[in-house]
């Protein structure tokens, strides 16, 4: 008996709204990344449907097998000093960060002293590289 009408495919409804990237190693970049500015573990995974990779968060069995066993968290801030309430520790732990602030102000400032550095760094190699490349000339 022949399908009559329109074959929807429900895998195109699961797919909708999510970013796809070509390669695991640039959807785990990405999750890393919202990882560390959410504080919950988002991990890359390749689709069945579309066989790219999407970034989404990760179920309790995921979150299980990341836990981080025997690391110790600071118990004070490395930016102000106070001490990090163990909910905020806890939530570190399951997602797998080791930097771990008392506040999401606290973690904002830590992010943009750690983003500065980061652009120094850069701007120091980017110097080098210019004056070899000035000196090749």
């Amino acid at each position: 008996m022949p399908i009559i009408g329109e074959w929807r495919n429900p895998a195109l409804k699961r797919c909708v709204g999510k970013q796809a990237y070509r390669r695991i190693t640039i959807a785990e970049k990405v999750a890393e990344r919202d990882s560390l500015r959410t504080g919950e573990l988002i991990i890359g995974y390749q689709c069945f449907d579309c066989e790219r990779f999407h970034v989404g968060h990760a179920d309790e069995s995921q979150k299980i097998a990341r836990q981080r066993r025997g690391v110790n968290l600071p118990t004070t801030c490395p930016h102000c000093g106070e001490p990090i309430p163990e909910e905020r520790r806890q939530a570190a732990r399951e997602s797998g960060n080791l930097t771990v602030y008392c506040s999401k102000k606290c973690s904002r400032k830590g992010a943009k002293k750690a983003r500065n550095a980061r652009r120094a760094q850069h701007a120091e190699e980017y110097a080098a590289w210019l004056e070899r490349y000035e000196g090749e000339r």
